[in-house]
């Protein structure tokens, strides 16, 4: 499978200090309220998009998460099952994924399909995956986005993602615009639904001496370059960074002895 990228955003943590929610009331003028830090790192990164994207009104959104909108989640339960209030208006409302899709899509504009997908595994090649089987059938183009917000009590995240509790973390939201046609692409994406063993992703490895491997943080039997912090859609970092840099990459993923890949080559 192929899709083709039109357009890249790529925001983190520890690369840029900025207060997000002020950054979208005084560059994007958008009303912030009723929202929550989530919704505002997933906003930011859409607007971040828009800057440099041809947005349709019928172009089609897709989100994705390793854990998706957490901080609401430990609230609601530290409201309703440890203290036994009424859990609040909007905490309840911004729970929802579709949430969060409601507000990227308003503050672009566009009216087409909408999902939000979350997975602790392989969330951005399952999403991608999904894109396609969707625009072979839409002939559309998609927006796609890739967040991870640090959560207010780093253990818990630590805890759900089943990462170690001296290993980093950061917040990050990567977006991408994708089409089946190649005209006008940065770059191209090749994946696919298989999974791979130890012995079949080296045979993988061999045959692509040509580009640079890196590797997600959970695949420690190889020596390939990684992130220096963890976030579960790292993968779409990557597929931003290759672009960015004009570099051809083969990216691979891990989880429970699985290994997953994909390919970014620069157009």
């Amino acid at each position: 499978m192929k899709l083709y990228v039109k357009a890249i955003s790529t925001y983190r943590s520890d690369r840029e200090s900025l207060d997000i929610k002020k950054e979208l009331k005084r560059k994007y003028k958008l009303d912030t309220r009723r929202q929550d830090s989530f919704i505002h790192l997933s906003v930011f990164g859409a607007q971040r998009l828009k800057e440099s994207a041809e947005i349709k009104k019928d172009d089609e959104l897709f989100l994705t998460s390793g854990v998706g909108n957490i901080d609401v989640i430990a609230r609601t339960n530290l409201a309703v099952i440890e203290k036994g209030e009424f859990i609040k208006p909007f905490d309840f409302i911004n729970m929802l994924g579709n949430t969060t899709s409601y507000y990227v899509a308003t503050s672009l504009g566009v009216q087409g399909k909408n999902i939000f997908d979350i997975s602790d595994s392989f969330p951005v090649l399952n999403s991608l995956i999904l894109i396609y089987s969707s625009l072979f059938h839409s002939k559309k183009e998609a927006l796609f986005g890739s967040i991870d917000l640090i959560s207010e009590s780093e253990e818990l995240i630590r805890r759900v993602m089943g990462i170690a509790m001296d290993m980093p973390v950061v917040s990050s939201v990567n977006y991408q615009k994708l089409s089946l046609q190649n005209s006008d692409a940065l770059a191209e994406l090749e994946f696919s639904a298989h999974s791979y063993s130890k012995e079949e992703l080296l045979e993988i490895v061999n045959r692509n001496t040509e580009r640079t491997i890196y590797k997600s943080m959970r695949c420690k039997e190889f020596p390939f370059q990684a992130n220096d912090k963890f976030f579960a859609t790292d993968a779409s970092y990557f597929i931003n960074y290759a672009i960015s840099n004009k570099e051809d990459i083969l990216y691979i993923d891990f989880f429970e002895g699985r290994y997953k890949i994909l390919k970014v080559s620069n157009l």
